[in-house]
C-alpha cells in the first residue's frame, strides 16, 4: 500500500464526487482495476483541497490540477493486543424501509439509508464495525461539516453527514484489522469516508 498527499486545484475541489473522479486520473489506466484507493479531505477552500490518499497502486500521473505532493510505501505491521491511536471519518447510517411503501424493480419495498444522529447510535455503529477485529479503549466522536455533492451525469444532488471517530483501540485479530484498513469502513467511500488511519500510541 501507499500513502500519498495530494493537492487538487480548481472547481473539482468543491465537490466530493469530483474529487473522487480527479483522484482516478493519478493512476495509469487499467481496465481490470476497480477503485483501489481510499481518501480523506484535509484542509480545503474554494480553490484548493489537500487530500490524504491510501492506495494499492502507486499514483504516477500528476497534472496541473491534481498534484502528488508526497508518496511513500505504507508497511503496516499489526499484532494481537497492540494498542494504536486511530482516526476515521465515516458515514454512520442505518437502512430502513421506504416510509411511502414504494417498490423497487423486483416489487420489493425500497430501502433507504438514514444517518445515525445520536452519539450512542454512532458509538454502537463503530463498535459493530470493529467487532472481532479490535476493541475500543478510548473514543471521541465529533460531527464534521455536511458534504453536499452533485453527480453531474445523473444530475442528482445529495448530502452526507460524516462523523469523526478517534481514540485508542486494541488489536484483537490483526488480519481483520488489516482488512478494515485496506477496504475502508462504512459507506460513502467515493466521497472521502472510510479511511482508517492508525498510529503508535
Amino acid at each position: 500500500m501507499y500513502l500519498s498527499k495530494i493537492l487538487i486545484k480548481g472547481s473539482a475541489c468543491r465537490n466530493p464526487y469530483e474529487i473522487h473522479r480527479a483522484l482516478w486520473t493519478l493512476f495509469l489506466e487499467n481496465e481490470d482495476a476497480g477503485r483501489d484507493f481510499l481518501f480523506r479531505v484535509g484542509h480545503s477552500d474554494r480553490d484548493h483541497a489537500e487530500i490524504l490518499m491510501q492506495s494499492v497502486r502507486e499514483p504516477e500521473r500528476s497534472s496541473n490540477t491534481v498534484q502528488i505532493l508526497a508518496c511513500k510505501e505504507y508497511p503496516l505491521l499489526l499484532f494481537p493486543r497492540q494498542r494504536l491511536r486511530f482516526m476515521l471519518i465515516a458515514n454512520p447510517v442505518k437502512t430502513i424501509s421506504d416510509e411511502m411503501g414504494r417498490k423497487d424493480t423486483d416489487g420489493e419495498t425500497k430501502k433507504c439509508r438514514v444517518p445515525l444522529i445520536r452519539e450512542e447510535e454512532q458509538r454502537s455503529w463503530i463498535e459493530r464495525k470493529l467487532q472481532n477485529a479490535a476493541s475500543l479503549e478510548m473514543l471521541a466522536i465529533d460531527p464534521v461539516f455536511p458534504m453536499n455533492f452533485r453527480k453531474n451525469r445523473e444530475d442528482r444532488i445529495g448530502k452526507i453527514q460524516p462523523v469523526r471517530f478517534q481514540g485508542v483501540l486494541k488489536i484483537e485479530e490483526p488480519e481483520a484489522v488489516m482488512e478494515l484498513v485496506q477496504n475502508g469502513i462504512g459507506p460513502a467511500k467515493a466521497f472521502g469516508c472510510g479511511l482508517l488511519s492508525l498510529a503508535k500510541v
